[in-house]
């Protein structure tokens, strides 16, 4: 018995041994575990997250790049966001309120991220015929009546380019689709339905009259102080058809504003005299009664035509300039003024050409070889009349009619935009080619309030008496060159696009649809 007693005390005491490794090896785990668990929790909670990741957008480093995105940036950031906000400032500047629709043109220009504010240059055009309005509120619509009566008329029997020599049309908008009349009346006439079409929903039923020409066409000064008393007074027997003897010059000298005085510093000058256009016209047919035509451009306060943008300034339309894409850097670009053109300006008699800012141009660059790379390429004959030399003149200027690539421009710092027989129509494009542009005209665009002298372009006086002076200040501050430069193109590619010429034209139809509206009995005047 003792011994089996024995054995027993002996297994018990074994057995309380292995129970006790066992608690303790599981009591060493579960502390692992704990104090692993704790430790993993501890250190995951201490990383930060990270923040979902966001679109790679380069921030620009170069000061010229910065200064001018910034510039671009300001502008658009000013602009209403609200509709009423848009229509308080509208209201602020116009002391009327949005036309009719304003509300829709608000929502289009939202959406293809136009300007909203900024169209001061509509409010000038059309604020004679809101002040017109007030006393004869049929005035408008009569107008257009006329208009349209003396165009059917005056193309009935013609085709084709006789039609479009008439250079004017009416063109029709209701229930928000395009109407376009019988006839050709304008070179542009198959284009305009494409730009139309972007917007002519928005619009209420109107109809318009629209210069199909490059040149403007209303010569009536409505800024003279007895204006308003003549603006009604009709004498043009055949208006638009107004052809005054050329040279020119005589004629624009007894109309009222037409004596172009400088812009310049210190003491008044006539620069009409180095106007080719008024000195000498290659085209004419104008009115000097007050009427309402839309036009592509202008000369203030001898013109008083309502601008719009025309095909020259639409990217897409066949009659744009159009230039590849830059890949030349700032750097490797030729530090001289570059420029190709035809010796376009007005009729040539006698030697008159040599007031020609085209010739004038050839005839400075030879004397600054080191400042300026320019070459007339092409002289079309219907400009040469009476004494005109077209042998001689073609020898002494060298024009070869040889056709450089205009991507050459590419290769030079300096472009520059110079009138012929009106405005260049090359501005756009060139503004957005990666070289400066230097300006020199007469001419109003629709955009005039936009782009600025001195902020977008180098301005140079008609006469191009400072010309050289101006690209000697290029080269000589070429920090100060590129930041306009800069400026210029940003704006020109963020600013004015196809759209930013849509909205334009869409808010001045809806301005049109207006005063013609008052026409009828049913719709108030707003002055």
């Amino acid at each position: 018995m003792p011994r089996i007693w024995s054995r027993g005390s002996s297994a018990l005491r074994s057995w309380r041994h292995q129970l006790l490794a066992v608690i303790a090896v599981a009591g060493c785990i579960l502390l692992l575990r704990t104090l692993f668990s704790s430790t993993h929790t501890t250190v995951v909670n201490s990383i930060p997250i990270p923040p979902p990741p966001e679109d790679s957008i380069p921030v620009p480093t170069d000061p010229a790049v910065v200064l001018a995105q910034s510039s671009v940036d300001a502008v658009l950031k000013r602009q209403s966001t609200t509709l009423a906000q848009a229509v308080a400032r509208y209201s602020l500047k116009a002391g009327r309120p949005p036309p009719p629709n304003f509300d829709r043109w608000f929502e289009f220009a939202r959406e293809k991220q136009c300007l909203i504010d900024d169209y001061d240059q509509i409010q000038r055009d059309f604020e004679p015929f809101y002040q017109l309005a007030a006393d004869q509120p049929d005035y408008f619509q009569a107008m257009i009546d006329k208009g349209q009566a003396q165009i059917l008329q005056e193309t009935s029997g013609l085709k084709g380019k006789q039609q479009e020599a008439i250079g004017l049309t009416a063109i029709r908008i209701i229930d928000g689709k395009i109407l376009l009349p019988p006839y050709r009346g304008t070179t542009y006439a198959s284009d305009l339905p494409r730009a139309l079409r972007n917007f002519a929903p928005l619009l209420p039923d109107l109809q318009f009259l629209l210069n199909g020409r490059d040149e403007p066409r209303v010569v009536f000064n409505y800024r003279e102080v007895s204006a308003r008393e003549h603006a009604t007074n009709l004498t043009d027997e055949k208006p638009f058809h107004l052809s005054p003897p050329y040279p020119t010059a005589d004629f624009f000298k007894n109309q009222s504003g037409c004596d172009l005085l400088s812009k310049g510093k210190g003491f008044m000058s006539d620069e009409s005299a180095n106007v080719a256009f008024l000195h000498s016209s290659s085209s004419s047919d104008f009115t000097t009664d007050f009427w309402p035509i839309l036009s592509m451009t202008k000369i203030s306060p001898c013109f008083s035509d309502i601008l719009f943008p025309g095909q020259y300034h639409y990217y897409l339309s066949r009659w744009s300039s159009k230039l590849k894409k830059n890949d030349v850097p700032w750097a490797d670009k030729k530090p001289l003024l570059y420029w190709r053109g035809a010796s376009n300006g007005g009729r040539i008699i006698g030697e008159n050409y040599r007031l020609f800012p085209r010739f004038q141009l050839i005839d400075l660059a030879r004397k600054h070889p080191e400042l300026m790379d320019v070459q007339m390429t092409t002289f079309p004959a219907e400009h040469c009349k009476e004494g005109c030399d077209r042998e001689r003149i073609i020898a002494e200027y060298n024009i070869t009619g040889k056709r450089d690539s205009k991507n050459d421009v590419l290769q030079y710092k300096y472009a520059f935009d110079l009138d012929g027989n009106t405005f260049s129509g090359r501005f756009l494009s060139l503004l957005k080619s990666g070289s400066l542009v230097f300006k020199s005209t007469v001419f109003e665009e629709y955009f005039n309030d936009w782009l600025r002298p001195y902020e977008h372009y180098i301005p140079v006086k008609p006469d191009l008496s400072d010309l050289a002076q101006m690209v000697e200040w290029a080269i000589k501050h070429d920090d100060e060159a590129r930041r306009i430069q800069e400026t210029g193109r940003l704006f020109g590619e963020r600013v004015m696009t196809d759209s930013q010429n849509d909205c334009y034209m869409a808010l001045v139809l809806l301005e049109w649809a207006r005063l013609q509206s008052y026409g009828t009995k049913s719709t108030a005047v707003q002055s």
